[in-house]
């Protein structure tokens, strides 16, 4: 026991600093960058949201209903939408309580060794796997965050290409 408590703090010493998801997608970040944002780009985030708030949104009959709406009920009503409605309702999203408690989850489970798990399921391509250099312990702290976020910028760039 004494050995693992020894490694813990170790590890903690060696954790480099690095910025919560929450911070680095603050909405003094955000919000600014949403506002310069062309149509197609707020198309593009906007479908990566749930389809049930742009009919909600739209205050569509269909809201009454429990079943999901399907893609094409989903991108009809995108489109139904003006930009500056869609902009507006983006703010709202990046505002909300419920994106930063995720944001501070997904940051919590990174540090907590949960890189390798995260990053796959997220279709995010880490270095090493998410894993310490030649190692199989999964990299945490302010290490794993960053590992993320590279590969998230890493990924974007490739997409560009």
């Amino acid at each position: 026991m004494g050995s693992q408590q020894q490694q813990q703090q170790q590890q903690s010493s060696y954790d480099r600093p690095f910025t919560t998801l929450s911070e680095l997608l603050s909405t003094n970040n955000t919000i600014p960058w949403l506002s310069s944002t062309s149509p197609k780009q707020i198309d593009a985030l906007c479908m990566h949201l749930p389809p049930s708030l742009f009919l909600l949104a739209q205050e569509s009959a269909s809201t009454t209903s429990s079943a999901e709406p399907s893609e094409a009920t989903a991108r009809a009503a995108i489109e139904a939408m003006a930009t500056e409605q869609k902009r507006e309702l983006l703010q709202r999203v990046l505002r909300s309580p419920q994106l930063n408690q995720s944001l501070g989850s997904l940051t919590f489970a990174l540090r907590d060794g949960g890189l390798p798990m995260v990053s796959e399921a997220l279709g995010v391509k880490v270095q090493n796997g998410g894993m310490v250099k030649g190692g199989s312990v999964p990299l945490g702290g302010g290490e794993a965050v960053e590992a993320f976020v590279e590969g998230v910028k890493k990924g974007i760039q490739d997409q560009k290409k």
